[in-house]
């Protein structure tokens, strides 16, 4: 069976600068009202606001004025915003982005531009309008759904374990919307949202409501509600768009912990909260994971041969490989002539460096090319995963056939020059890296592409 993960700035210290700030509107380069705040108020003040989720508010001139070299070298190393989805020249998605985060190289020139400068005032006659933060979470909260029991993992091993839980749906109904809500999200690893239209976890979970899962919930026939890795944002679909749960379903939820050496985790509850549509929508939302095939198919798909391979084709990364790229392929087959990109999400571990997925076509129409990128991200940060979506009308997204292939395309960096690798190795006590294989513990590896596919609703 083939097994997936889904898959979701904290400066030490303000420095101080020691010289004083330009105050004249007149000044020749960038200044904080007239250029950096519109870029701050666009890609960061979503975090960096009071009473953010991040440590430190950049909506003030003092506070962005003290931060400016550390904004622009962290702005310059794409490692904030969090967007990880960045424009290049392999890939040019078949729209743009919703809630696209990212900076220009323009935009990140300004940053160090005007930290260079001495990180200018200028007139605060040309500052943008105060930014208004987004609420978090859902729209509307309809259900919430916690574990029977918190749950203790193992220290220093990974855990999993399934979650049953009741929505109580006495009728059909369709999810709109779901946020995840880690309880301690320095253990949670991540968090698979599955729909048990048959309820056979109620037999698993016992009186305790849960059990021990590791690879896959165990269940004979499942669909993906969701999932939940760091940075994984909120669900909230359009309109006319709903995720179909049977009447009398369960929903169960794997979570994945791992606790860090040393460290004795408290007892924890991860929570689901949902939205649900008020009445059947137009069209529903089918999320297809795929990745992590650990051979070739029989249909010359699956996974493709690499660099690695000692003989036969396998997934494996040799310790202190680079650039190290393994290829998978997977063929399309549709009950119906055709259903929409709703987005593309990826998921791999520490050792991933960029991921790219495409879409083959044999028999493009219109102006459609044969290879379409639908998501690359060139910044795969492991603490900043999520779904990219499509910001574009149901009718307008990108098309899907049957005998269309995806094509997923990892690269690993496996050597100490990886900081989030290194860390890694750090935390697990390994004095250097070693070969990584396909698997579900934390140094091993993964290549999972999320597709949310939209289809008329029967």
């Amino acid at each position: 069976m083939m097994r997936f993960h889904a898959a979701f700035l904290a400066p030490a210290a303000a420095l101080a600068l020691g010289c004083s700030a330009e105050t004249s509107s007149s000044a020749a380069g960038p200044t904080f009202h007239r250029d950096i705040a519109p870029l701050l108020q666009k890609s960061c003040l979503s975090c960096h606001a009071q009473g953010g989720t991040a440590p430190v508010s950049l909506a003030s001139y003092e506070n962005a004025r003290a931060l400016a070299p550390l904004i622009a070298e962290e702005t310059e190393a794409r490692r904030m915003p969090p967007w990880g989805a960045l424009p290049t020249d392999e890939c040019a998605p078949p729209r743009p982005f919703r809630g696209d985060l990212h900076l220009s190289l323009d935009e990140i020139a300004l940053l160090r531009a005007w930290s260079d400068a001495g990180a200018p005032e200028g007139d605060p006659a040309d500052a943008p309008a105060p930014f208004v933060p987004v609420a978090t979470g859902l729209s509307r909260t309809d259900i919430e759904l916690s574990p029977r029991e918190p749950f203790a993992a193992a220290e220093g091993a990974d855990s999993f374990r399934c979650f049953v839980l009741d929505p109580g749906l006495t009728a059909p109904a369709w999810v709109q919307g779901y946020d995840v809500l880690p309880g301690d999200r320095e253990v949670v690893h991540h968090a698979l949202l599955f729909i048990d239209a048959n309820r056979e976890s109620e037999a698993l979970g016992g009186e305790r409501g849960s059990y021990p899962c590791f690879g896959d919930a165990r269940l004979s026939e499942t669909a993906l509600l969701g999932a939940w890795a760091p940075g994984t944002q909120p669900l909230e679909l359009p309109p006319d768009v709903g995720i179909a749960v049977p009447a009398n379903a369960l929903l169960v939820m794997q979570v994945h912990y791992h606790p860090k050496p040393g460290k004795t985790p408290a007892p924890e509850a991860t929570r689901v909260a949902l939205r649900l549509a008020d009445e059947k929508p137009s069209r529903a939302l089918l999320n297809v994971p795929l990745g992590n095939a650990e051979g070739p198919f029989r249909d010359g798909n699956g996974l493709l041969p690499g660099p690695g391979d000692r003989g036969s084709v396998e997934f494996r990364i040799p310790a202190g490989a680079r650039g190290h790229v393994e290829r998978m392929r997977f063929a399309i087959d549709l009950p119906i002539p055709e259903v929409a990109i709703y987005g593309a999400g990826v998921h791999m571990h520490r050792a991933g460096v960029d991921m790219k997925v495409e879409q083959l076509r044999p028999g493009p129409e219109g102006d459609e090319a044969d290879r379409a990128c639908l998501v690359q991200t060139p910044a795969w940060d492991y603490n900043w995963q999520r779904l990219y979506s499509y910001d574009a009308p149901v009718d307008d997204l990108p098309r899907l056939r049957s005998g269309d292939v995806i094509e997923l395309r990892c690269t690993y960096d496996n050597t100490t020059e990886n900081p989030a690798l290194a860390a890694q190795l750090i935390e697990e006590r390994l004095p250097a890296p070693q070969d990584i294989l396909l698997g579900e513990s934390t140094l091993d590896e993964m290549c999972v592409a999320f597709l949310p596919l939209v289809h008329p609703n029967p």
